[in-house]
């Protein structure tokens, strides 16, 4: 693809003011040298979102967000990198011609990519005329009405039909078509004599759209009873399609989703269109009921909080579970389970009631995840068994331990107390050394947003060896920060730490970033990195960019004592692994709880408790 000259990039970013960029989306009120507001990427009573002017770079103390003013402007509106540079550069009265945009997606694309597009809508056109225009698509549409599917939605999912023989391929043929360019779309299956044949025959087709709205794959139907004959047929992945990235009905929902800070993850492509068709116009399906980390990571960047709406089977509530842990580690999106009645999917559940009824139960039949743990955990588990019962409780209290309100814990421990005839005091002595041991494993986020709540934003960091950083971060984290943003600003810190052997940062993180610092250098001649903003354009990964903009609030001071480099390599070197060893431990004892192998959790608790014991006073020398 044509790509906007770096010049170009440049000069916008040095033009354009971030406060400008952010002042739309969030309201800003000064405070020392910095503005801060409340974040625009979830939802928070205290402002903790800061910009700094002066450095052009923003960072959310809360949610850990942050980047310069074309990052900022991916997140908060979803798009790509150029096209952040394209929309900011009439502000920074920058003229960029014409010849780098798309009448699409208003960003130039490869000739390839566009190739493949133009294929994909070709394709689309003649499957959507193929079933709604012709004889050999009548079976094919009463099926969809006999689904409940209008002529609107029809059209507005451009549903379609491919009918048996080679039609596609033929079609193309006739446009003279390259034939590599048709083995690449994934449209064809390739035989041994290199003839190219249409993938999908007599079958009625989803057509999938990527987040822009151009058709990228396919999903196909049998409407043959034959058992022989699989149910669906999929496009592979190819140029244009990535499975693990795709969320279907992303391009139609994506605005509501934005609007109302809420998204519907439905299992089907059936259920996400019943949905639509009722009214409810904010539901996506994954590629199958593998939910994936992009996917997660997709989803949060527009909604706040997202429901479950998978099937009632078993492989459902297991799709459940697994989207509900992922959601977990990957976001901050708040989560609940939506169960349509009578075990029903919500299209069979469209269909035989009215499209209020269903909103109905969409707003209703809710179930936030700690509920749908403990009902999960009781799966297939005998609790007429006194093995599995005490197993069922001990992983049960497991899942209210992770529960930060101690008034929502109390609860569950009380309704687990009224529902199997226990005694609330011994449930609350059996979660105590769980809440003890979270506590130790990990820094309270709860501690830290009250203490942020009861400081001024500015001020909510704690001073450890006058060490300025968030109170969430460990020891060895600290070190890194430190030592990497010092690294980039002065040119014998680098020599130093490049010239330790063996030393290497634990976190992958900050290793990927000093790979990419090297390059950065190599390309403008060894010289510091000082300008972040420039640093963070070439680095480009939100994921990344969120770390480089922390690093702006590592006082400067801490770089005056050169002897404190040697002691930030060797913080990193030594504890990281002492760390790792905790985790171990902590993984090890919730292992032998499930077992319920008593002996073992003593003995590991010993060895748990010795090596936090060494932890802290390694904590204590510094």
């Amino acid at each position: 693809m044509a790509k906007i000259p770096q010049q170009l990039v440049e000069e916008v970013r040095e033009r354009v003011n971030i406060v400008d960029v952010v002042s739309p989306y969030v309201q800003l009120k000064k405070q020392g040298r910095n503005l801060f507001g409340k974040c625009p990427f979830h939802e928070e009573r205290t402002p903790s979102f800061s910009v700094n002017e002066e450095k052009q770079i923003f960072h959310c103390f809360s949610c850990g967000r942050g980047g310069n003013a074309f990052s900022f402007l991916m997140e908060v509106e979803n798009i790509s990198f150029p096209q952040a540079v394209l929309k900011l550069a009439p502000q920074a009265g920058v003229d960029i011609d014409d010849s780098y945009l798309d009448n699409q997606s208003n960003v130039q694309v490869d000739s390839e990519t566009k190739a493949l597009r133009e294929l994909y809508a070709e394709a689309t056109k003649l499957y959507h005329h193929l079933l709604v225009n012709t004889d050999s698509g009548e079976q094919a549409l009463a099926y969809l009405t006999s689904r409940g599917l209008d002529e609107s939605t029809i059209d507005a999912f451009m549903l379609g039909y491919a009918p048996e023989g080679n039609i596609l391929y033929e079609y193309f043929q006739t446009q003279k078509i390259d034939y590599q360019l048709l083995r690449k779309s994934e449209l064809f299956v390739e035989w041994s004599d290199g003839s190219l044949h249409d993938r999908f025959t007599d079958r009625v087709l989803f057509t999938i759209r990527d987040s822009s709205g151009h058709p990228i794959a396919f999903s196909g139907r049998k409407l043959t009873s034959d058992d022989d004959i699989p149910k669906y047929v999929n496009s592979p992945e190819s140029p244009l399609f990535n499975k693990s990235n795709e969320l279907f009905n992303l391009d139609l929902a994506k605005d509501t989703i934005k609007k109302q800070k809420t998204v519907i993850l439905f299992e089907g492509f059936m259920d996400v269109i019943a949905a639509f068709q009722s009214g409810v116009v904010n539901g996506v399906a994954s590629m199958g009921t593998s939910l994936t980390v992009e996917q997660v990571q997709q989803l949060s960047r527009l909604a706040d909080k997202i429901s479950i709406t998978y099937d009632s089977d078993m492989a459902g509530q297991k799709a459940t579970k697994r989207a509900l842990d992922l959601i977990a580690q990957h976001s901050r999106l708040s989560t609940q389970v939506i169960h349509i009645p009578d075990n029903q999917d919500p299209d069979e559940y469209l269909r035989s009631n009215d499209a209020d009824a269903f909103k109905q139960v969409m707003t209703h039949n809710i179930e936030d995840p700690v509920t749908f743990n403990l009902r999960y955990l009781q799966i297939d588990r005998n609790l007429n068994n006194q093995t599995e019962f005490f197993a069922y409780i001990s992983d049960a209290l497991g899942v209210i331990a992770t529960v930060e309100e101690p008034v929502v814990r109390e609860r569950f421990l009380r309704q687990m107390a009224n529902e199997f005839e226990l005694s609330y005091e011994a449930l609350q002595d059996q979660i105590r050394p769980l809440l003890l041991r979270r506590q130790a494993q990990q820094p309270s986020n709860q501690r830290y947003q009250q203490q942020k709540r009861a400081n001024d934003s500015s001020q909510a960091y704690s001073n450890t060896s006058n060490v300025t950083v968030k109170r969430n971060v460990s020891r060895v984290e600290k070190a890194e920060q430190i030592l990497f943003a010092w690294m980039l600003h002065d040119n014998d810190v680098w020599l130093q730490v490049t010239n330790y052997a063996g030393f290497s940062f634990q976190d992958v993180s900050y290793e990927t970033l000093f790979m990419i610092a090297m390059a950065y250098r190599q390309e403008h001649q060894q010289e510091p990195i000082n300008d972040m903003a420039a640093f963070m354009d070439y680095v480009q990964k939100p994921e990344l960019t969120r770390i480089l903009a922390s690093l702006a609030d590592v006082d400067p001071q801490l770089f005056n004592d050169r002897d404190q480099v040697v002691e930030y390599i060797n913080v990193i070197n030594n504890e990281a692994p002492l760390e790792e060893r905790i985790r171990q431990l902590s993984r090890e004892i919730k292992e032998a709880n499930q077992l319920q192998d008593k002996a073992r959790v003593a003995q590991l608790s010993v060895t748990y408790l010795a090596a936090l014991k060494e932890k802290q006073s390694k904590n204590t020398k510094h």
